[in-house]
């Protein structure tokens, strides 16, 4: 009996009352009880999922307007006064079509004159009028055009053509060298190493002349004069340099007056060595004969034979 009244004492009471706070009791529910906690619980999820949404909504604002004011167009500013972009570039295109119109009606700009190189043979006048780029501006001058236009010009073997500001011309032709003075039909051009014929400019007193005999009709133009005549008579006139004129058929080759008073035929070829020497042989024993010919040909040096 006294143990049953001390846990009926008020005392006890509130010491059982501090343990029922602090010992998790498993507490029954009802399955309305439990549908209503899971309902609960549902709605707090999707409060707490609207505030997160709303927070992402307002660092994407956030974003966006600060992205939008990077994209703004910077404004331009001239002597204090700030314009927009689209005036400034209206700006620099009236600039630039201002400097090209100028470029394209200033007389320095354009050509009248052309810089040459040397020429021997060549006179510059007729070389910058072949070039055609008398008054053109030098925007339009193409140099390979230039000296495709001046290679056409008779003599010349090569052209080089440099353009510099603001209007002047290099040119440096390359041309053939004449080594003979080819006269025919009463005509007469230059003959170069490899037998090709181009105008005689000018007189060259050093140059050898040969004059064809037997063709009245002048050469055409760029006519190919055969290898071997020009091989035979440049070699002639190194053996022999008190030869000052030569003369060509088609049957007997080349040929010279001789200070003797009588004319000689060497035909064509390098072979004018041994020709020569058979040449002098046979005057030799002609003139210890008393013999004065007035012709002797040592077309072919094997058989060489004269004329009284």
């Amino acid at each position: 009996m006294s143990f049953l009244r001390a846990l009926s004492s008020p005392f006890s009471q509130r010491v059982a009352a501090v343990r029922a706070r602090h010992v998790a009791m498993p507490v029954a529910r009802t399955p309305r009880e439990l549908d209503a906690a899971r309902k609960r619980r549902n709605s707090l999820g999707r409060r707490r999922a609207v505030r997160r949404r709303v927070r992402r909504g307002s660092r994407t604002r956030w974003s966006w307007n600060f992205l939008q004011k990077r994209r703004e167009r910077p404004q331009i500013s001239f002597s204090g006064v700030r314009v927009g972009w689209r005036l400034g570039s209206l700006g620099l295109v009236l600039l630039f079509g201002a400097l090209l119109s100028y470029a394209l009606t200033e007389p320095s700009f354009f050509v009248y004159s052309i810089q040459l190189v040397d020429t021997d043979f060549i006179p510059g006048d007729e070389v910058y009028r072949a070039s055609g780029i008398h008054g053109l501006n030098i925007f339009w001058v193409d140099p390979d055009e230039v000296a495709a236009n001046i290679e056409i010009v008779p003599g010349v073997r090569h052209v080089t053509v440099e353009v510099d500001w603001p209007a002047t011309v290099y040119v440096e032709v390359d041309e053939k060298e004449p080594v003979l003075l080819w006269r025919q039909g009463g005509e007469q051009v230059w003959v170069d190493g490899g037998g090709h014929t181009f105008p005689a400019r000018q007189q060259l007193d050093w140059l050898l002349p040969v004059i064809v005999d037997d063709v009245e009709s002048p050469l055409v133009h760029g006519a190919l004069i055969p290898i071997d005549v020009v091989a035979g008579a440049r070699q002639l006139k190194q053996l022999r340099p008190n030869i000052e004129l030569l003369y060509y058929d088609v049957g007997q080759g080349l040929s010279y007056q001789d200070g003797r008073d009588w004319r000689g035929f060497f035909g064509t070829g390098n072979d004018m060595t041994m020709k020569l020497l058979v040449y002098e042989t046979l005057i030799e024993r002609l003139v210890t004969r008393g013999i004065w010919p007035k012709t002797i040909s040592v077309v072919d040096p094997g058989n060489p034979f004269h004329r009284e």
